[in-house]
């Protein structure tokens, strides 16, 4: 399919990418020569167009994706939550998940996941409220939508807060949906390896006027000053809100909440733009690698658990996660090592965070409280699966894959 010649360089599949446009380097040649590069026009755009491609009025740009998991969270104690109060999240997730809620004040509550989707199992986010639950973080996990009316259905009877952390989803869509526009608000990661790419970055997306006037005062440390266009030095006139409190309190140096010091710079937001433009192109070319990938090793399904979407899902796949089947005669790591030795680059499928993660022994959880997550914590790896993997590429990661299953 792709073999490769003795004498030709090795090859290298990356699980992530970077590719910035001509228009996003003059963009951020602009930001140089206008030497405006903490937040302003760009990052205004930049919010403008990525709320716009989701339908919602409010984007609030922030500096990494957990920024944009803990502004959200933080949003809850101006709506009743106290420090100490819990926001139910997978057990197997990125660990950000987790941390940005620790950051935010309050206290992660792990729910197991479904093995099969890798996503919050409802019957397990049922079994994890308590009283003192606030808020239900549903995170789509690689890319494939969470089941977001169950979910929702469970929040809305318990009068929780809905939140999306759709960092490793751009594009997807659930019941034709965009995720991102089911909960209250949504957060996304701009990191490198991810779908839209600004290096670092994060958003909080809404359509709730309150919740955007927050995450603008707690991404720029809770202060009072928390409109969309001087918090972002785009206008430099006079502001007739200044002194709001009398003339001796200048709201910019006036904090009504404890915050955070996330906000996002005009370099980052000069590459998000143009990525914005062209996110379905990405997304559509994620997907036939996603297509090709699931096609060709469908062979090898009794070893291999492969990447499909469930009903009423589009996946838009941050990467190609794979699970090592009880019936495979070999492990994970074996397999791991194969690949990466011949220049595929894989990563572990994060492990549940309260028992497989030395970081939260602290909170006291027992391995066999999480089976799912531990299970697929300790079985589940991916690959790349993204827009600059050539074609000759794919078939060489398939060809490995075969390399290495023919020995069974």
């Amino acid at each position: 399919m792709g073999k490769r010649k003795a004498d030709s360089p090795p090859r290298r599949v990356t699980v992530g990418t970077v590719a910035v446009g001509e228009e996003g380097k003059r963009r951020v040649r602009e930001a140089l020569d206008r030497g405006r590069i903490s937040g302003g026009k760009f990052v205004q755009e930049f919010e403008e167009a990525f709320a716009a491609y989701h339908g919602l009025k409010y984007g609030i740009a922030v500096s990494t994706g957990t920024d944009a998991d803990a502004v959200a969270a933080a949003t809850l104690l101006a709506r009743g939550a106290q420090r100490g109060d819990e926001v139910i999240v997978p057990a197997l997730t990125f660990i950000s998940v987790a941390n940005a809620v620790l950051h935010a004040g309050l206290v992660p509550r792990f729910a197991d996941i479904d093995a099969d989707s890798y996503n919050l199992d409802p019957e397990a986010v049922e079994a994890a409220l308590t009283p003192r639950t606030r808020a239900i973080m549903a995170v789509h996990n690689f890319g494939r939508p969470a089941p977001m009316a169950e979910l929702a259905e469970i929040a809305s009877r318990h009068d929780l807060m809905l939140l999306e952390d759709a960092a490793e989803a751009h594009g997807a869509r659930y019941r034709g949906r965009l995720v991102g526009t089911f909960g209250a608000m949504a957060t996304y990661s701009f990191y490198v390896a991810h779908i839209l790419t600004t290096g670092e970055g994060g958003m909080v997306i809404t359509d709730d006027d309150e919740l955007a006037r927050l995450c603008r005062s707690l991404r720029a440390h809770g202060r009072a000053c928390d409109c969309k266009v001087c918090v972002l030095n785009v206008d430099s006139s006079y502001c007739p809100l200044r002194y709001k409190y009398g003339d001796d309190t200048d709201i910019r140096f006036h904090f009504e909440r404890v915050g955070f010091s996330s906000k996002m710079n005009e370099m980052e937001a000069a590459l998000g733009i143009e990525q914005v433009s062209r996110m379905d192109e990405i997304v559509r070319a994620r997907r036939r690698r996603l297509e090709y990938y699931n096609e060709h090793l469908s062979r090898y399904e009794k070893y291999l658990k492969l990447f499909r979407p469930g009903p009423e899902e589009e996946i838009s796949p941050l990467c190609y996660p794979l699970l090592v089947t009880p019936e495979a005669p070999f492990a994970r790591f074996e397999l791991t090592k194969f690949l990466e030795q011949r220049g595929v680059e894989t990563r572990p499928a994060f492990g549940s965070i309260p028992t497989q993660q030395p970081a939260y022994r602290w909170m006291g959880h027992a391995e066999g409280e999480f089976p799912a997550a531990e299970y697929v914590g300790s079985r589940g790896f991916y690959l790349g699966c993204h827009q600059n993997i050539s074609d000759e590429d794919a078939a060489y990661v398939v060809d490995v894959c075969a390399e290495f299953m023919e020995r069974f």
